[in-house]
């Protein structure tokens, strides 16, 4: 039976071999953590790559200019589109819907910003290139295209007075 202990402890490891299993193991997944941060600093650099490439619209538009100019007026001509055929449909009609008064409001504000920031660079740059006020020809272009207002109420009263004559 003494031999039975003796070969339970030469089956149970040491202090100094648990010391060195541990040291192994630390070696090991200290190995496979510096792996795993180059795999994934080799994937954060190739995702970056990828992304910065497809964010850059510059250089993609000048490897495709046409593409990118049709699909930016393809994009313009449906929203102007949409929100004409919105605005047309609302007038007159009592009931409107949210999509025209989404129109309605997005057309004051962009009326606002363009009257506000573009139309005084625009006019800056046109009189200094061809001489004449653009503003001033607009402001004309539109009184010319105002129809004057009906009198439709005074119509009415007009119409009332004179049945209430003839009764």
């Amino acid at each position: 039976m003494p031999q039975t202990t003796s070969n339970k402890s030469d089956e149970v490891p040491n202090k100094r071999q648990l010391q060195r299993q541990m040291e192994k193991t630390r070696e090991s997944v200290s190995e496979t953590v510096e792996e795993i941060k180059e795999t994934v600093n080799q994937q954060v650099a190739v995702a970056k790559k990828t992304v910065s490439n497809v964010l850059d619209f510059r250089e993609q538009f000048q490897n495709e200019p046409l593409v990118w100019s049709l699909g930016a007026l393809s994009a313009g001509f449906a929203l102007g589109y949409t929100m004409g055929y919105a605005h047309k449909e609302t007038k007159g009609s009592k009931n409107k819907s949210q999509v025209a008064a989404f129109t309605n409001s997005l057309v004051k504000e962009l009326s606002l910003v363009g009257n506000s920031v573009v139309m005084p660079a625009l006019n800056a740059h046109i009189k200094e290139l061809f001489g004449f006020d653009f503003a001033e020809v607009l402001d004309s272009i539109e009184s010319a295209n105002q129809k004057p207002r009906r009198r439709t109420a005074l119509k009415r009263t007009a119409k009332r007075k004179a049945a209430a004559r003839k009764k």
